[in-house]
């Protein structure tokens, strides 16, 4: 916006000094050309302020943009701490509530991958070969976790 208004100052000056001479001229053409003058001399003018004011809402908007997506980050950091990323089995990593107690299949479980992408991704569990492997999906369609037994299980 300040960039404009240097601007705007100079063409508001010379307008001034047209009108200036308005008043000293008694010809009707001279008087005819200074108005027209005049008159493009404002309209530049208006011109650059609106610039100038589109700008600074442009900016405006770009601040309130970076303001909420501060605010998301923060509360995002603060849930965030909730959650510990925890083996559950050979291998495979999920996120589970920190004061979580008993065991892991019963857990609620975030992907890792979209956890780590500031989502939560509940993993959602699926049976492979009827009851002899384990899985794991996550709805972002992040690569199947596969098992065949959760670590606290023996």
């Amino acid at each position: 916006m300040i960039e404009y208004l240097p601007q705007a100052v100079a063409s508001l000056s010379a307008a001034a000094n047209i009108i200036k001479g308005l008043i000293e001229i008694r010809d009707f053409t001279k008087i005819q050309e200074s108005v027209i003058q005049l008159q493009s001399i404002i309209v530049d003018t208006q011109s650059k302020l609106m610039l100038s004011h589109n700008h600074q809402s442009a900016l405006t908007a770009e601040i309130d943009e970076l303001k909420k997506e501060c605010m998301r980050l923060k509360d995002w950091a603060t849930e965030r701490e909730k959650y510990t990323r925890k083996e559950i089995a050979n291998g495979v990593f999920a996120y589970v509530q920190n004061d979580f107690m008993g065991k892991l299949q019963n857990a609620h479980k975030y992907c890792c991958n979209c956890f780590d992408n500031f989502k939560k991704s509940t993993l959602q569990q699926f049976h492979i070969d009827v009851g002899r492997k384990l899985g794991l999906s996550c709805h972002n369609k992040c690569p199947d976790l596969v098992f065949r037994n959760y670590i606290d299980i023996s």
